[in-house]
């Protein structure tokens, strides 16, 4: 009985030993005021992101602001949870201040139909331009790479950029660009970080390349991480969360895997 007993809190210590409480995340839009930056970032020169847009969607309840890429002329692809309840938004391109630029209004604004706001799964959109912007100059469209579904970009060097914010006692967006580098990581290990329901083979993870705390926060939502090949920027994620304890708590920050959605982006946007 003694020996049957002892196997029983053997096997249940083995149990409690597994147990993991997973971080929580939050959409980058909606990071804790205290934290909210790209953290340890550094600012962009003049056309050093011609791609990056700057979004100003207009909601029931007021105005928010997120990032994007311009993909073609007239499409932008940024996050699901930036377009929530948006009813159209202001689009700034060719320029590293939000209150310069070409700007466009949206006339079309699409939802991934698998976005799941609860994991932040398929965190992709799309928001077509009501005219087109010129190509050139400081103003191109970024490439996306094709639909290869076992490139995992492992501890690759990417970038960052977005207009979050760049001090904890202020209140407000970044009115400049600014951008890090971040080390690509494993999805299992941001699995354990954050659990099997929040990473799945479309999320892609990243650590900061230079410091720990190196990532995004609010403002920088639905904004491009890119890597360079051959010379040129791709894309290779979607801003899309951060860990609910802060974005300067040094834990992974959160991405859409662009190759998952190629082919749905194709099918959306012929590009």
């Amino acid at each position: 009985m003694k020996l049957f007993v002892a196997i029983i809190l053997a096997c249940l210590a083995v149990a409690q030993a597994k147990v993991h409480n997973f971080q929580s995340i939050v959409p980058v839009r909606e990071a804790q005021q205290y934290s909210s930056r790209i953290v340890n970032g550094f600012p962009a020169a003049p056309g050093q992101f011609p791609y990056q847009a700057f979004l100003s969607g207009q909601t029931a309840g007021g105005n928010l602001a997120c990032g994007g890429s311009l993909i073609s002329d007239t499409w932008v692809l940024t996050a699901a949870h930036c377009q929530v309840n948006v009813i159209q938004f202001t689009v700034r391109v060719g320029t590293n201040n939000i209150n310069e630029g070409t700007v466009r209004t949206s006339d079309l604004i699409i939802i991934h139909p698998a976005y799941n706001p609860g994991n932040l799964n398929n965190d992709i959109g799309l928001i077509r331009l009501s005219q087109p912007v010129p190509l050139g100059g400081n103003i191109q469209a970024v490439s996306l790479p094709e639909a290869n579904l076992a490139e995992t970009f492992l501890n690759r060097e990417a970038t960052v950029s977005g207009f979050g914010r760049t001090s904890d006692s202020i209140p407000t967006i970044s009115t400049t660009l600014n951008f890090v580098n971040l080390n690509i990581i494993s999805n299992i290990e941001c699995m354990g970080v954050y659990g099997a329901a929040t990473i799945i083979d479309s999320t892609i993870c990243a650590r900061g390349r230079d410091a720990p705390n190196q990532g995004t926060c609010n403002g920088d939502s639905g904004g491009p991480l890119t890597i360079t090949e051959n010379g040129q920027s791709v894309q290779i994620g979607v801003v899309s969360f951060v860990a609910a304890v802060g974005c300067e708590a040094g834990l992974p920050s959160g991405y859409v895997r662009t190759t998952h959605f190629r082919n749905w982006i194709r099918d959306q946007t012929q590009i």
